[in-house]
């Protein structure tokens, strides 16, 4: 056995590490405690077994006591006890010699507050001796001086804590010229824009200006959130701002965008079957009163219309009007607000099939107006209709709105030219600015120049009656009772492709930019790329043939009718049924059509439905 590292041990060598030898303290250890001594009872304490001082606060008096428990007092008329037979630990040596400096060091402050004492607590310094010994060699601690600037100065602990005052940033957005403020907003989302609203009230007044809310309608417009401003006088913007010619259209910033967007929003959630409901609809009339009450999405307000006396087999409508063709060998036109008969046209000797006209032909527009006194507001506006009938022609309309104080406008048609050439019913039509297309039970395709009314070419390539047809640009897609589509060039009249995939006959067809959507009588609805002829999809749902259909592809919303008596919402690209309509008719669905707010169908029971998502809504501006 040896000392090891200056002190006895019972330890072996072999099972220890030498440290480096500890410095050697600067005054006498061996007699001090690290919790609560008294020296002036350290007599008191001497009769402990084995010498150690004893470590008791009932020995304390009462009275002021330093940061390790010693009162602040001259003990040199003390006695001085014997040194003890063992040594004090070295980590309490060094803390009995720290803790005074750390509690001078709290009480004086950081070097940024020098003069500053912290009321209540002692001063080391105020002891009024120098560094002294006593008589046993000891150091009286609580007068020791605090670390100088030489050996570091110890760190306030109120440099720990941030200063809420202190500015730890700047406002760029609010110190920016406005116009560049509202430049960057624009390029955020509407989540961005409703954070916005939440920081400052600079930043919400920014994220509410009319500017932003039209750039974020804007951003909305590949879904199909459209708008047209030459409708403006329904959004009771002033009339001062608006004239009675061509300059009607007001400026954009006109329009109040903060009110377009919450309405719009909130028409495509009645669309869906938000909140989660069972996707079908019983919109009969004896439907039990008891189910109508369950919780469900939103149901369209329904109106039905009566005027013909037979079966209804087609429609179109606009922002205003129903326009519907019947066996009763009778166009009528109809309010689309009220449902009040505005108009009957009779010129055909067989059921009217088929129709088509131009949509909101009434609305000032100075690209159309050129045959029209745009100058008089009381001025009539001029239109342009086609039909096609079971007496195998297609008959060219001329169609008048006469503007009324205080009423929706008059209507008027005058039979313009008869189109003949089909040797059988005219089952389809088509119209754009440059063509007129016509299909019928002959198994043709005739195109007709619009401006000129002259037969461009005829398409054959059919086994059976051409149902339906559909038009974009210069190709034209005809759908057969004999299972096959055809995609046209009408420039040549060269067949392009053939699409083949549906196990029986083809009843409807659209066709919008590069997608084409067929119903058949198997029951199926099917999405094709019109480029490559490949089958995107199908989708299965109906119980009886698919009669009718439409699509819009930016909102990829799709509807259907069928003989099953039901009208169906699909999403067209995750091909997913979104809703269900069941008890608008009684009898066979002929057509359907749907517009941002409305679905607008027809029946074999002589009644026109309109399903009206719009309730409560200004949506006159939308498309």
């Amino acid at each position: 056995m040896e000392d090891v590292d200056g002190a006895f041990a019972s330890v072996p060598r072999s099972f220890t590490v030498t440290r480096p030898p500890s410095p050697t303290p600067s005054f006498r250890t061996d007699t001090f405690s690290i919790v609560n001594w008294n020296p002036e009872l350290y007599n008191l304490m001497l009769p402990n077994a084995d010498g150690t001082p004893r470590c008791s606060m009932g020995f304390l008096p009462a009275g002021r006591r330093t940061v390790s428990g010693y009162p602040s007092a001259n003990w040199s008329h003390l006695s001085t006890p014997s040194p003890s037979p063992l040594k004090a630990s070295r980590s309490l040596t060094i803390g009995m010699g720290i803790l005074p400096r750390i509690w001078d060091a709290l009480r004086e402050g950081s070097p940024a507050k020098k003069g500053r004492r912290r009321p209540g607590l002692p001063a080391w310094r105020d002891a009024g001796t120098d560094l002294d010994y006593h008589s046993d060699g000891s150091v009286d601690y609580a007068n020791l001086l605090p670390l100088d600037g030489e050996e570091g100065e110890l760190i306030d602990d109120e440099a720990c804590f941030i200063d809420v005052r202190a500015i730890t940033g700047m406002d760029m957005l609010s110190h920016l010229p406005l116009e560049l403020s509202l430049e960057l907003l624009s390029y955020l989302d509407l989540p961005s824009i409703l954070a916005c609203l939440r920081v400052s009230r600079a930043w919400n007044q920014l994220a509410r200006d009319n500017s932003i809310w039209r750039a974020l309608f804007s951003h909305k417009e590949k879904d199909g959130w459209l708008v047209d401003l030459r409708r403006a006088n329904a959004m009771n913007i002033p009339s001062q701002s608006l004239s009675a010619s061509r300059a009607m259209i007001p400026a954009p910033l006109e329009i109040k965008w903060y009110d377009l967007y919450r309405t719009r929003t909130e028409l495509d959630r009645r669309w869906s079957n938000y909140p989660s409901a069972g996707l079908s609809a019983d919109l009969s009339d004896d439907a039990v009163a008891e189910e109508k009450e369950v919780a469900k999405a939103w149901e369209p307000k329904v109106m039905r219309i009566s005027g013909h006396a037979d079966s209804v087999y087609c429609l179109e409508f606009d922002s205003s009007r129903i326009v519907t063709g019947s066996r009763d060998r009778s166009i009528k036109v109809w309010s689309l607000k009220t449902g009040k008969c505005l108009a009957t046209f009779n010129g055909h000797r067989g059921s009217v099939l088929c129709l088509k006209f131009d949509r909101d032909w009434d609305i000032m527009d100075s690209e159309h107006d050129d045959d029209m006194d745009v100058d008089d507001p009381m001025a009539p506006r001029k239109g342009f209709l086609v039909s096609g009938s079971s007496d195998c022609s297609v008959c060219v309309w001329d169609l008048y709105a006469h503007p009324r104080q205080g009423d929706e406008p008059a209507i008027s048609a005058q039979a313009k030219a008869v189109l003949r050439g089909h040797s059988g019913g005219v089952l389809d039509l088509r119209i754009d600015a440059n063509w007129i297309v016509s299909c019928s039970k002959d198994a043709l395709i005739r195109v007709w120049d619009r401006k000129t009314l002259e037969l461009r070419c005829t398409l054959r390539g059919h086994e059976g009656p051409v149902n339906a047809v559909g038009l974009q640009g210069n190709r034209v897609v005809s759908a057969s009772g004999d299972g096959k589509m055809i995609l046209w060039d009408v420039t040549n009249g060269e067949r392009l492709r053939t699409f083949e995939g549906h196990d029986r006959g083809l009843a409807c067809i659209e066709f919008k930019g590069d997608l084409i959507v067929s119903g058949s009588n198997d029951c199926k609805i099917k999405i094709w790329d019109a480029n490559t002829g490949t089958c995107l999809r199908t989708l299965v749902g109906h119980d009886y043939l698919v009669r009718a259909l439409a699509f819009d592809p930016l909102s990829g919303r799709l509807v259907s009718g069928s003989y099953d008596k039901t009208v169906k919402v699909w999403d067209l690209h995750s091909g997913k049924l979104v809703r269900e309509f069941r008890g608008c008719h009684v009898s066979h669905i002929f057509d359907v059509k749907f517009d941002h707010c409305r679905i607008v169908s027809t029946s074999h029971d002589r009644k026109i439905v309109v399903l009206d998502f719009s309730e409560g809504l200004d949506t006159s501006l939308f498309v």
